[in-house]
This record gives structure tokens, sequence and C-alpha cells, in this order.
């Protein structure tokens, strides 16, 4: 998984964030969502838009993600 997926997969999984929310404010899939970021059974990383949307869809410059320190840090 590539790092940029992973972080945002940590930052939804500790906000718990709704995958269902988030599929139909951004439009994306929710098994989309679901494969990339919670199904650790799956190795899909999200694609740039969904990326961008995403990001929009959180608040969060997407800058934020793809920083390899980010990592499990919280962001208050």
């Amino acid at each position: 998984m590539d790092i940029p997926t992973m972080n945002v997969s940590r930052y939804v999984r500790e906000k718990k964030t709704n995958i269902s929310q988030m599929s139909r404010a951004t439009g994306i899939p929710y098994i989309s969502l679901y494969d990339s970021l919670m199904n650790d059974t799956r190795d899909r990383d999200l694609r740039v838009g969904e990326f961008f949307r995403i990001c929009q869809f959180l608040e969060i410059p997407a800058e934020y993600f793809a920083d390899e320190t980010k990592i499990g840090v919280t962001r208050e």
C-alpha cells in the first residue's frame, strides 16, 4: 500500500470516519473506499482523484497525508 493511502486509512480509522457518508459525499463507490481504507486483506491504493476528493471531504490538505512521517500521527 502506498504511503498516502496508508496515512488516510490510519486517519479515517482513528477518527472513526463513516465510510458510507464519505462515499455519498465524494461519489466514490463504498466498496472502493472500503477496500482501500478498511479492508486489511486487500492492497488497493487510492486513485489520484479519489485521494483528492477524500482530502476535500476530510478538510485536510493532501500534503498532510503524503508525508511519510505522518503515519500514525493523530491530527487534532
